[in-house]
């Protein structure tokens, strides 16, 4: 066994101590348990993954994990639309996850907790926050998003609101020249660009150059240098190359066909159409063409579905939506969909149930929380 398998090994059996509580008190939620239980071993398996895929170990900033009991509602603070978040300080990183996003669904936070072990990980072995944001947001995201596989579906997800707003399905890109972190000349570098971005970057150099990009940065490497050398552009063309590869592979998850498509599909909901908009719905799950769109197409018909009362038939294209192991696209809304549909049938109880737990799961959204409280007064909220 190498050293380094040795000081990893030994770093694992540090981690077993629990997850920091905080915000609240512990209470007798058998769901805390188990997500406890689920936090444990999905910590495990990050920063495994996170040194396969990356080489990357903790470094000279301790990690701090803390799970957040508290919700919004409770006098804790703002509510943070973030799925779990990494801070990094001057003396630790800490990681958290709120308790109130994952009870009832425990396993859907692994993903989360390899996103963001693999930020806190970078942060630690950088040393400092100034050297962890040096590096361009879209890269930091973008990492993360590839080790814990939620790239994919985060640029359909963008494709399809990109699309939603009238734009194009490429309309989200804004290319990466001296972007800030986060960055480029007022407009935001999305996590779905940074995804492919590092995605191209480890296509060009392989697994294990991706590895040595950041070994390099890890040791004080500048990032648009370091980049440059290892792939033998200057940043400019860097640029250029990674924003035709995005490009390219957007091309590939959607045609223009299938763009077409939705958008006469979307102008026929907005209008109440919802025969031709089923039918066109159910024309483009079926191109091969458009795998960016078919779950929002999917969602879209089980809503036209709900609002022409053909509840059994919508809340079976609903549940197919649903993963046990991650959160999906429209989650809140398509179990506030779920809930019309069993009280659409007489099932109020269950209803009431779905929700009950979405006001608990998702309290940053206020156009959501807006309907569900209209809902659960007995009234009829109005559509999105």
């Amino acid at each position: 066994m190498t050293a380094s398998c040795i000081f990893f090994c030994c770093l694992l059996a540090g981690l077993d101590v629990p997850w920091e509580l905080s915000g609240g008190r512990r209470g007798t939620d058998p769901g805390i348990s188990a997500l406890e239980r689920e936090l444990a071993d999905s910590r495990k398996m990050a920063l495994e993954k996170t040194r396969r895929s990356l080489g990357l170990v903790p470094g000279k900033l301790p990690i701090r994990w803390v799970l957040r009991l508290g919700r919004p509602a409770d006098g804790t603070g703002a509510a943070k639309a973030d799925a779990g978040w990494t801070e990094v300080g001057e003396d630790e990183v800490v990681v958290t996850i709120p308790a109130w996003r994952y009870l009832g669904f425990p396993t859907k936070v692994r993903r989360v907790v390899i996103h963001e072990t693999v930020h806190a990980v970078m942060a630690s072995k950088l040393g400092t926050p100034a050297a962890y944001r040096a590096l361009p947001g879209w890269f930091r995201e973008g990492t993360a998003l590839l080790v814990s596989g939620e790239g994919p579906g985060r640029v359909k997800g963008r494709i399809s609101s990109t699309l939603l707003e009238g734009g194009r399905s490429g309309g989200f890109l804004s290319g990466l020249v001296g972007a800030a972190p986060g960055s480029l000349g007022g407009r935001r570098v999305t996590g779905a660009e940074g995804y492919l971005a590092v995605r191209w970057i480890e296509e060009r150099l392989g697994k294990s150059g991706l590895r040595e990009l950041l070994a390099k940065l890890g040791s004080g490497g500048a990032f648009e240098e370091t980049l440059g050398e290892l792939i033998g552009l200057t940043p400019g063309r860097v640029a250029k190359a990674a924003l035709r590869y995005c490009s390219e592979r957007i091309r590939g998850l959607i045609s223009e066909r299938s763009e077409r498509l939705f958008a006469e599909a979307v102008a026929l909901c907005s209008t109440g159409r919802h025969g031709p908009a089923r039918k066109a719905l159910s024309s483009l799950r079926a191109l091969d063409g458009s795998v960016a769109v078919r779950d929002t197409a999917v969602f879209l018909q089980a809503r036209t579905l709900v609002e022409d009362g053909l509840y059994e038939e919508a809340g079976g294209l609903l549940e197919s939506l649903l993963r046990d192991g991650y959160e999906v696209p429209w989650e809140p809304e398509i179990f506030e969909q779920l809930g019309r549909c069993r009280a659409g049938v007489g099932k109020r109880r269950e209803a009431r149930s779905f929700w009950k737990m979405v006001a608990d799961r998702f309290p940053h959204d206020g156009a959501v929380q807006a309907r569900i409280a209209v809902l659960l007064e007995g009234g009829e909220p109005r559509e999105p």
